[in-house]
Formats: C-alpha cells, structure tokens, sequence
C-alpha cells in the first residue's frame, strides 16, 4: 500500500519547487532587464574585402584547445576546419563589449567562415578577422564559468534550489509507492521537466548559458502546473502492464531525451528569433524586445548549443526504443508491432536522425536544420500528450484520473 504521508511530502515539496522555479524565472528577467548591458556595436573600419563571395558570419576563433565564444567554451579540433567554421560567432570582450560587427547577420550561420588576416590574442590564440576585417579583441583567459551579476547569480542559486526540491519530490513519490516514480502520465511529467532543469543547470556551467534560463523555466513551470492542477494522480501501484524492471530501463532512457529535446528546442526558437533579428538590424529595420536580443549570444552560438543537446539526445532515445522493443517481446511476445506509441516514437526518430543527416552531409546548419528540429519537438510533443489521451491502444495507460 501507498504511504500517504510521504505522497503528501512529494505533493507539497513538487509545489514549492514549482514556486521556486517561478521566482528564479523573475530573477533571470530582472537580469535582462537591470543586469549589465553590453555596449552598442561600432561599425568596422572600412577596407577592401577579400575575393571572392563572402559568408556574413563574424570572427571566429582558431585555438589549440577551446574556444571561447561569447564567454562560452565549446571545445573544438583544430583539425577540423568545418568545426571551427561552424563556431563563428561575435566575441564578447572581458568587459562586456561585444565584437559583433554592425551589418552582421547569421543569415550563413552554416557556411564555413572564410578567414583572412589572424591577428594573434593575448592568450596566443589566433583570432580570425571576417571578410578581411580586424578581428575583435578576445575575452580574457580566466573568466569564470559561474554567473554574473548578482540577478544572475540568484536566478540560478533557485533554479538550483528549485531543482533539488523537484528531485525529492520525484523521489519521495517513489518511496511512498515502493517503485520507481514514472507509472502514469502525472508522474512522467515531473520527471522530463526535473531533467530539462538538470540539462539546463549542467549546461549552463558547462557553457555559460545562464541566459536560457528563463525561456526553459518557462515551458517547465507551465508544464508543471498543468500536472498538478489537471493531470495529478494519487500515489498507486502499477498497471500489470507496466510491473516490469523495464520500465526503470525504457522509461529512463525516453525521460533522459525529453528532457534534452526540450532543451534542444528552446535553444532553437532563440536562434531563429535572434538570427531575424540581425537581419533585421543588418537591414536598418526597427526591431521589437531589441534590448533582449543584445542580451542574447549571435544566433550561431544557439545554433550549436542546441546541436550538441541533440547529438547527445538522440542516443539515448535510440537506447530507448531498443529497450522499450525488448521490453515487447517480454511483455507481448513481439519486438514491434506498429502499437500508436511506437509508430510515433518511430516517426521521432526518423525526423531527429534526419535533423542530425542534413547537417552532418548537407551542410544544413541554421534556419532549415532549427526547423527539423522543431518538428521533431512537435512530433515528441503529440506522442506525449496526443498518444496518451485521444488515441487507444497498448500503451494507453496514461493514469490520467476521471
């Protein structure tokens, strides 16, 4: 039987997490709009362009270990050119100017950037100039990877906070059943939001990317709201179905890439925000919320962020397709049998390993591989919450109450 007090506990402990995460959502928008504003680009000094057809793409960074963009550290093989390239982004200074050119637009945000004129860093990286333009000054060596400012600092000490309140709440639901907590919709819910603020928290250290912070809090603490106010399911035991240790397996392994595809796709919505607007402003046009913008990386620093977030969800959702293809044979004597839920997750995968086809082969980096990636995001989206209520079949075990 269930411990009705330690569901209580987990009830109660996922709303203060849901309280937190909204604060820590207020925090991060005084940050954009109190925190410290990078200066207003200046326009480069004029000089002959290099022959040939030019990408509109800002310096770049050619180091021996990691490159710093932005104040974000991705790593990057120097012997690969189209990595490099592909990294090509405005420089933020150690003072928090930026090196974005005026006129600049990621509109060849996938084009591999054509260097001339290096002009040596003074931590011996070889900075490259655009189009034959002098190349930004870099940021300094050792600026931290913690947050700045203290709006920033504290929107990230709740989400922190926030997060660690969401886990007990997932784990003490889980004790008070005496099982792993992801049997029902309600339950899978809790789980995919805590681990997109799990990938946002990592991320967010590993590459300076505290300026995700509200627009993934944001899907999350509507998602969670819905959860407890809609979709909440008393503590219970399983459906025969699902009384298996598969489902610690399967379900894991579909948590642990939603919660990365969630990510993935807001990283995505601002690309394609942030890249109109530096075509916009590359145009001369007016641009609304501009001051959020200037706050915001150039749009090929987003365009890789949510790369990576795919390139390492995808295998963990193909993980779970196997598993859960297993798990069927177990269960229903057959590996696949075109069930609702497994054609779509089919169609998940199909249109993700197109995503990572196209940029892997035909150079789609930008617009056209954000919009695959939100398709893919869509069609998790239906097998989530279309799947589970409006279509019958073997997985129709969403829990929802009536």
């Amino acid at each position: 039987m269930p411990k009705t007090g330690l569901a209580q506990v987990s009830n109660v402990t996922l709303v203060l997490a849901i309280a937190t995460y909204s604060v820590a959502m207020l925090a991060y928008a005084c940050d954009f709009a109190f925190g410290k504003r990078r200066a207003p680009a200046t326009s480069p000094p004029s000089v002959a362009p290099a022959a040939g057809p030019q990408p509109e793409l800002v310096g770049a960074v050619v180091g021996a270990g990691a490159t710093e963009l932005a104040g974000h550290a991705f790593p990057a093989d120097p012997a690969d050119p189209a990595e490099l390239a592909d990294l090509s982004i405005g420089v933020d200074g150690a003072d928090g100017t930026t090196g974005r050119a005026s006129g600049s637009h990621p509109g060849a945000a996938g084009e591999h950037a054509r260097a001339s004129g290096p002009a040596a860093g003074d931590d011996g990286a070889a900075w490259v100039g655009y189009g034959g333009l002098p190349a930004p000054a870099p940021p300094a060596a050792s600026q931290s990877r913690w947050p700045l400012g203290p709006w920033q600092r504290l929107a990230f000490l709740l989400t922190c906070v926030g997060l660690v309140l969401q886990l007990a709440a997932v784990a003490t639901r889980g004790l008070s059943e005496h099982r792993i907590p992801w049997g029902n919709m309600y339950e899978f819910i809790a789980a995919i939001t805590c681990a997109a603020v799990l990938v946002l928290v990592v991320l967010a250290v590993r590459f300076r990317a505290y300026y995700l912070g509200l627009f993934v809090l944001l899907p999350v603490v509507l998602a969670l709201a819905v959860d407890v106010v809609v979709i909440y399911t008393p503590a219970g035991q399983l459906v025969p179905a699902l009384q298996s240790y598969w489902i610690a397996i399967h379900v894991t392994g579909m948590i642990i890439a939603i919660g990365a595809y969630l990510f993935g796709a807001v990283a995505a919505v601002l690309f394609l925000q942030v890249a109109r607007y530096q075509r916009r402003t590359a145009a001369g046009r007016p641009t609304p919320a501009a001051g959020i913008f200037d706050r915001l990386p150039d749009a090929a620093v987003l365009d890789r962020l949510s790369y990576r977030t795919i390139l390492f969800a995808f295998p963990a959702w193909t993980f779970a397709v196997i598993a859960g293809a297993i798990w069927a044979d177990h269960a229903w004597g057959r590996y696949w049998g075109w069930d609702p839920k497994e054609t779509w997750s089919f169609i998940i995968w199909l249109v993700y390993a197109a995503y990572l086809h196209a940029r892997a082969t035909a150079g789609w980096r930008g617009t056209r591989a954000a919009y695959i990636q939100l398709l893919g995001f869509a069609c998790v989206l239906f097998n989530l919450v279309g799947v589970n209520l409006w279509i019958s079949g073997l997985h129709s075990y969403a829990g929802l109450p009536h």
